[in-house]
């Protein structure tokens, strides 16, 4: 039987560092945002769909997609996000359900930043959401991107509130401390995973 279970978390909470943990540990992790990444790529159909929808403003010399620009635009813009979603999310949808299909893994990871906003829940058997303290969040999410605290709260606040996303999922993981602790911690959530899907807890 396989288990799928949905990584996710808020911008700057360390998803991602969580998810390349478990990649490294031999799980199987499909990154939702790489296949967004592929499939947007110049002359694929997420790429023509953009221009067609939003104008070649937002298509670089090269041909590619200007993320850059078009992040700006769905950030202050509701229609156009709810727009862009419509072309990206049923073709990432599909992916995502190929790869699940064609893996022969008991034990599936997919990471999908906003998955409760996109109301992508029901391709997972549980979700595990990663979090951390709220000022810790802005704080990293500033030296990340290289932003002001109003800039940053501003960003974070644009999503779910990350409370709320851990009521929904099954499982919860706090990536504040170091490296070697967060490692620990996933450890511990994944044998907790197997025991509840497979009744084995080594």
């Amino acid at each position: 039987m396989k288990a799928v279970i949905g990584i996710t978390g808020g911008i700057s909470t360390g998803k991602s560092n969580v998810s390349n943990e478990i990649r490294n540990l031999g799980y199987k992790v499909i990154d939702s945002d790489e296949i967004y990444r592929n499939l947007s790529k110049k002359g694929m159909p997420i790429c023509k769909k953009i221009e067609e929808c939003f104008g070649k403003k937002y298509i670089l010399d090269n041909g590619e997609i200007n993320r850059l620009e078009l992040g700006k635009l769905i950030f202050n813009d509701e229609a156009s996000k709810n727009k862009l979603n419509s072309i990206t999310h049923p073709e990432i949808v599909k992916e995502i359900k190929i790869q699940i299909s064609n893996s022969s893994e008991e034990l599936i990871f997919v990471d999908i930043p906003l998955l409760y906003e996109a109301k992508l829940e029901y391709l997972c058997d549980a979700v595990l959401c990663v979090y951390v303290d709220y000022e810790e969040q802005i704080k990293r999410l500033m030296e990340r991107d290289k932003i002001d605290y109003s800039y940053a709260k501003a960003k974070i606040n644009s999503q779910m509130d990350i409370n709320e996303k851990i009521k929904l999922s099954k499982y919860s993981l706090s990536s504040e401390g170091s490296f070697i602790d967060t490692k620990a911690k996933i450890i511990k959530i994944i044998d907790k995973i197997k025991g509840d899907f497979y009744g084995n807890n080594s």
